[in-house]
Formats: structure tokens, sequence, C-alpha cells
């Protein structure tokens, strides 16, 4: 551990050693892109990571097994909030209230059904 702060030297060393590797990945695309040949065999350039990933990306749905797990990931975040939201917009607090509107139990002029009005005026 380094005294004073700064970088330790192990991750000194690990930080110059994934920086030669950036720029030897860097000058092979460099000599691949404008290699003179490289217009006979096509503006596309191979490079491994950008196909794995790809791969990884387009071939998830093959290796996919539902559990209940997910079952419960996918429910606490699209259908409990959804359900969540109808339910306080719509639930039966409201529907009590547009009953007592179409009864007459509350007047025109309420406070509640001024902010109403001014919202859709």
């Amino acid at each position: 551990m380094a005294i004073g702060g700064g970088t330790p030297y192990a991750e000194a060393v690990l930080e110059e050693k994934r920086r030669a590797i950036r720029n030897a990945l860097k000058h092979e695309f460099i000599v691949k892109k404008y290699h003179p040949r490289a217009p006979e065999h096509g503006d596309v350039i191979f490079d491994a990571a950008l196909q794995r990933w790809q791969s990884l990306q387009f071939s998830y749905g093959e290796h996919f097994v539902p559990s209940l797990r997910n079952f419960a990931k996918f429910s606490l975040s699209v259908i409990a909030p959804i359900t969540l939201f109808t339910y306080l917009c719509f639930g039966p607090k409201k529907q009590e209230w547009l009953r007592a509107i179409k009864d007459g139990e509350v007047p025109v002029d309420h406070p509640d059904r001024k902010r109403v009005y001014l919202m859709w005026s």
C-alpha cells in the first residue's frame, strides 16, 4: 500500500499492461482497416471481441430458462407498478368519488372539483 495516496505499484503495472494491450489492438485494427488490399475483402473487419458480444446478445433467448426468480423480477418491475398505479388512479376511492358526484352529493363549487376544472380548462 502506498503511503501518502496515489496508485499502488501493482495496480500501476496492471494499468500499464492494459494500456499496452489497448495500443496493440488499436494498431492491429488500423493495419487491417488501411491495408492496401482491404477493399478487396470488403469494409468489414472481423473483431473477435465484438463477435462474442453480438453472439451473446442475439443468442440469449436460446439459452433462457424460465424460473420463479425470473418471474418474480418481472412481476416486481413490470406488473406490480402498473397494477398499483391503476389501483391508485381508478380504485375504490375514485369510484366512490365519481358515484358521489353523479348522485349530486358533492356540490359543483367543492374545492376538489374546482381543482379538476382548472386542470382541464
